[in-house]
């Protein structure tokens, strides 16, 4: 399955949403660098604190051990969201029996006030998110920042549509450092499985 055009459609409607006067950038200064180094570095170095959508407090060391396919959206997002969620589900779907239950999915909210464990539960429930698998997480501002920074996940928070984002989802290894990210019009959905068959398998 390819969600480029779908991607490629987003991305210009963020083009048309950026300029708008009442959104802000939430993101910190420093972004650019601190997201290269993230990208080099471990996420599990990361000191935030996430509270699951069963309201159990994790670092993102939790993850460690094993693959993870990683996002960062809201539960109220109608555009971005679905097709994040639709392509990361379309990857689960595809992979061999056998090594389905090697591999964790990460929905990180943006909106650390809004979702709440009750509405992540919710969310997972409405798109039928095997929770064996998939963990939903929320944190505060400064947890959100710092993540979005080292996912190179860049945000703006709009008053009136909630938040404008471009879509990334980052493959994490067993260590915690990125291996692949698919975003907006680059690379494909086969290309994300394949990566990640290819990090099942041990090989590079």
């Amino acid at each position: 399955m390819n969600f480029g055009h779908l991607f490629a459609a987003m991305a210009i409607a963020l083009i048309t949403h950026g300029g708008a006067a009442a959104a802000q950038e939430t993101t910190p200064k420093g972004y650019a660098a601190k997201a290269n180094a993230g990208s080099r570095g471990s996420l599990y170095s990361l000191g935030s604190l996430w509270t699951t959508q069963d309201g159990a407090s994790v670092r993102l060391g939790s993850f460690a051990g094993g693959p993870v396919i990683a996002a960062m959206d809201s539960t109220i997002c109608r555009d971005n969201g679905p097709a994040i969620v639709a392509e990361m589900t379309w990857v689960e779907k595809h992979l061999p029996p056998d090594e389905i239950n090697r591999v964790r999915f990460a929905f990180f909210s943006f909106d650390g006030e809004a979702d709440t464990p009750e509405r992540l539960r919710l969310y997972a429930e409405s798109h039928d998110l095997d929770l064996n698998r998939w963990t939903l997480l929320r944190g505060d501002d400064d947890a959100v920042r710092e993540l979005a920074a080292a996912l190179d996940a860049r945000f703006r928070r709009d008053e009136l549509n909630g938040f404008d984002h471009a879509p990334v989802i980052s493959l994490i290894d067993e260590k915690g450092e990125i291996v692949f990210q698919r975003r907006e019009r680059q690379d494909s959905s086969e290309a994300l499985l394949k990566k990640l068959k290819t990090l099942l398998s041990g090989t590079n």
